[in-house]
């Protein structure tokens, strides 16, 4: 992979943020029942998005792929088990029970904001050491 290519594969970051921003944005003007349908849409894309990770964490070849693997299970893991409580929880909500959940559900998405931050900036790490590697074994070609 090219320094190009890696730029271009971290450029989707700021896309995909800003996309997700604008929903999140727009989501203030919606209707409960609208929102429920964006949270559907929403999950599915997530469960794509996990979905690819696997397949992507199954192909690792090497250590550090492997390291990304395990993380990546244990996330899918975490969400998963967070949807399935909710999900249970959902059919017996009351007034009460509906406070405790939105409170559940908003540290819930303050943890997935915090945890995709913290993988951003590990994704830039990762990014410029990779040109600076590949800059270093061009360099010493020399």
């Amino acid at each position: 992979m090219s320094d190009a290519d890696l730029k271009a594969q971290f450029e989707k970051i700021a896309d995909s943020a800003r996309t997700a921003a604008d929903k999140v944005e727009a989501a203030g003007q919606r209707t409960r029942d609208e929102l429920e349908a964006d949270v559907e849409t929403a999950h599915e894309k997530a469960d794509a998005a996990a979905d690819r990770m696997k397949d992507k964490a199954d192909a690792a070849r090497d250590d550090a792929s492997s390291d990304w693997q395990e993380i990546r299970e244990k996330w899918h893991a975490h969400v998963a088990k967070v949807r399935a409580r909710a999900h249970k929880k959902k059919d017996k909500i009351d007034a009460h029970n509906a406070s405790v959940d939105a409170d559940m559900t908003e540290s819930y998405a303050y943890d997935a904001v915090d945890f995709a931050l913290d993988a951003i900036e590990e994704a830039e790490y990762a990014v410029l050491d990779a040109i600076y590697a590949r800059a270093n074994a061009e360099a010493l070609k020399v």
